[in-house]
């Protein structure tokens, strides 16, 4: 009888004999390190499941509880009061800079904005503010949804 191939884990080849041994889940291994051999039991395959439900205090699939209505309302609370101007950007707004600085570097296509454009304080202080606004929107609808407050 030719012996079987078993290949293991980490990626040793194991001699399994197809005798007695075989047909009681046995595996005979010898080692040239160890002069006796050594019998081990054949690994089982056990199949678990878990339920969908857990009584237990645990952490909730659905986290974020996201509804379409406040990520609206968010990007709308940002980008209406983000269009009034302010003396500090000279009687514009920041929503109104934003969008210029968008086209004059489109109208530069190939070339990318510079490291010093203005483009990056408008882009990144716009996205904060968006963020944060549909960040906090969430919270308050949740926490009134939820009886907090």
């Amino acid at each position: 009888m030719a012996a079987a191939i078993s290949m293991s884990l980490a990626g040793s080849v194991l001699p399994v004999r197809a005798t007695r041994a075989a047909r009681t889940n046995k595996v005979q291994l010898s080692s040239s390190f160890v002069q006796k051999q050594a019998r081990f039991q054949a690994v089982r395959t056990v199949k678990a499941s878990a339920s969908k439900k857990v009584t237990t205090m645990a952490f909730d699939d659905d986290w974020l509880k996201k509804d379409p209505l406040v990520f609206v309302l968010g990007f709308l609370g940002w980008t209406v009061p983000s269009t009034i101007g302010v003396s500090a950007f000279g009687g514009s707004s920041l929503f109104g800079l934003f969008t210029s600085s968008i086209g004059e570097n489109m109208a530069k296509f190939p070339t990318g904005p510079a490291l010093d454009d203005s483009f990056w304080l408008y882009m990144i202080t716009w996205h904060i503010g968006l963020f944060s606004t549909m960040l906090l929107g969430q919270v308050g609808f949740q926490g009134k949804k939820q009886g907090y407050w």
